[in-house]
């Protein structure tokens, strides 16, 4: 074990909410390899002006997008969405 956790954003439940039952466990299992192994090559990145740099797990069709925090071990999730 890691010692890492995923933190869920409401917005992002909610849409694990709206998904497939195989679609949903196919995100809950990317989302334990990730507290297993947070430092893994994403599938690209998200860099907003002025703000932190979000990675993209891409999960067949969805799009799991989330960003580190390494001080407190934790992979937060900040938005589920379809590719």
């Amino acid at each position: 074990m890691s010692g890492w956790q995923f933190v869920l954003h409401q917005r992002a439940l909610e849409e694990i909410d709206q998904l497939k039952p195989v679609e949903r466990r196919a995100v809950r299992t990317a989302l334990l390899r990730l507290v297993e192994d947070p430092w893994q090559t994403p599938e690209e990145q998200i860099r907003p002006l002025n703000e932190r740099v979000y990675l993209v797990k891409n999960v067949g069709r969805i799009r799991v997008i989330y960003w580190l925090d390494a001080f407190v071990r934790e992979v937060f999730v900040t938005r589920i969405e379809r590719a």
